[in-house]
């Protein structure tokens, strides 16, 4: 792979090259030792996963400063669970007073930190697009009372126990008994939101004709591909209190 985006530079067919990552920030320094003329590096950055050991986003970023490397952002706004935080956040950014969107904060806050390239960003219709635009247009970086609220938005995702799945189904296409992964997790969320949840029906109904939390054989599939790093073996063992 490296060789063959070497080739098409040398041969004029793309201008520049860079690699997208997701892993531990050891391999992100062996890779960069080992290619130095990459250009520039993709890191998952949002203000959820800055501190998280899991997905690393601060280490691997000070890694590609390190070596000179600009950064391209991607889920600067988690795949949309930072557009439509726990209730608890969205108090949090209410009180500031600012009027900006859930959306917006996230990606004020990505786009701040410096030495990037672009803060890719996944919108669904106009609106969306429209609230991307107001937040970047005359943009200018988190200050330091609007970081404080930022802070206090990290706190209240920190205290909360959903499990932080983006739905993004790496996980379910190599999955050898078809488990819905995303889907359960979601159940499992959604009870915790409300006491009137009906868990155990909806369940049934997104498991209808599919794998169960009872079937994973914990082949590790879905583990080796989770971008959040998810325990999902053990979490879909916890799921499995839902059968009945």
């Amino acid at each position: 792979m490296w060789d063959y985006v070497k080739e098409l530079k040398e041969k004029g067919l793309i201008r520049h090259w860079g690699f997208s990552f997701h892993a531990d920030p050891e391999l992100l320094e062996e890779l960069l030792i080992a290619h130095p003329d990459a250009e520039f590096v993709q890191l998952q950055i949002n203000y959820a996963d800055w501190e998280n050991p899991g997905v690393a986003s601060r280490r691997n970023y000070e890694i590609c400063q390190a070596h000179g490397k600009p950064v391209v952002i991607m889920e600067p706004v988690k795949g949309g669970v930072l557009a439509d935080p726990i209730p608890e956040v969205k108090e949090v950014f209410a009180q500031s007073g600012k009027g900006w969107s859930c959306a917006s904060w996230a990606l004020r806050y990505a786009a701040g930190i410096g030495n990037l390239l672009a803060v890719l960003s996944g919108m669904s219709d106009l609106s969306q697009m429209d609230d991307n635009l107001r937040t970047m247009q005359g943009f200018a970086p988190l200050n330091a009372e609007e970081q404080a609220v930022i802070q206090k938005a990290q706190e209240a995702l920190n205290n909360d126990k959903s499990i932080p799945c983006t739905a993004c189904h790496y996980c379910t296409e190599g999955c050898p008994m078809g488990i819905p992964i995303p889907e359960i997790f979601n159940v499992v969320n959604r009870k915790r939101g409300s006491a009137a949840f009906r868990t155990v029906r909806e369940y049934n109904i997104v498991t209808q004709g599919k794998g169960r939390a009872s079937d994973c054989v914990a082949c590790g599939q879905c583990e080796s591909v989770c971008p959040q790093h998810l325990p999902i073996i053990r979490l879909l063992q916890d799921c499995r209190t839902l059968e009945q």
